[in-house]
């Protein structure tokens, strides 16, 4: 049985990086996106806080093909798009100075990480 339900922000999450996987700006980077978020909800990847704190430096674009969680603390400022944020983070984001970009942006944004 095949499943086919899905929130509408995830639709069109799914259809802007298919659209970018067809284009000229790192076409590979969108297709490997779109290839961890084309999955069931239950096995998105959640990352913490500690772990895009880790991974990123002051000023970097990051893409997290799932949902970003609290844990930990940010120590810097990055520019981020995720499927999904919980509020706390949303918190933490807003005091680190950074950026929740759409993912629109993103596409066209130069040197973007994938963490996941």
């Amino acid at each position: 049985m095949k499943i086919t339900v899905e929130k509408d922000s995830v639709k069109r999450w799914l259809a802007l990086l298919s659209e970018a996987s067809k284009g000229k700006h790192y076409p590979a980077l969108w297709k490997r996106v779109h290839s961890l978020s084309a999955v069931p909800s239950r096995s998105r990847r959640n990352v913490n806080l500690y772990k895009l704190d880790r991974n990123t430096n002051d000023g970097d674009n990051v893409i997290i093909p799932g949902k970003l969680l609290s844990e930990g603390k940010l120590t810097h400022k990055v520019n981020v798009c995720a499927i999904e944020y919980s509020a706390a983070a949303l918190d933490a984001l807003k005091g680190s100075d950074s950026k929740v970009v759409p993912l629109d942006e993103m596409i066209k944004a130069n040197k973007v990480k994938i963490i996941a």
